[in-house]
């Protein structure tokens, strides 16, 4: 367990994992005044503790990004008019 005092500066990642108890999701996050050696993968129960905004605003940017990448995409076609 991280210590209480650590603070999140950035999610760099997450992943699903699978197990016979059902699936968890993890973070890799970036500490405050931390260097990279130590960016860190923490449960999402632990996240929440820690930082419950930052973990909500990071899963709304996720489901965001899924209902834009859900839609089709907007293709324009455009002719060159041409001049007599």
């Amino acid at each position: 367990m991280v210590p209480s005092k650590d603070k999140i500066e950035d999610v760099l990642d997450h992943e699903v994992v699978a197990s016979s108890i059902g699936d968890s999701t993890r973070y890799l996050v970036r500490w405050v005044g931390r260097p990279a050696t130590e960016h860190t993968w923490i449960i999402e129960a632990e996240f929440r503790q820690l930082d419950s905004t930052l973990l909500h605003s990071y899963q709304d940017a996720l489901h965001d990004l899924d209902l834009a990448s859900s839609c089709h995409p907007i293709i324009h076609t455009y002719k060159r008019h041409h001049h007599p």
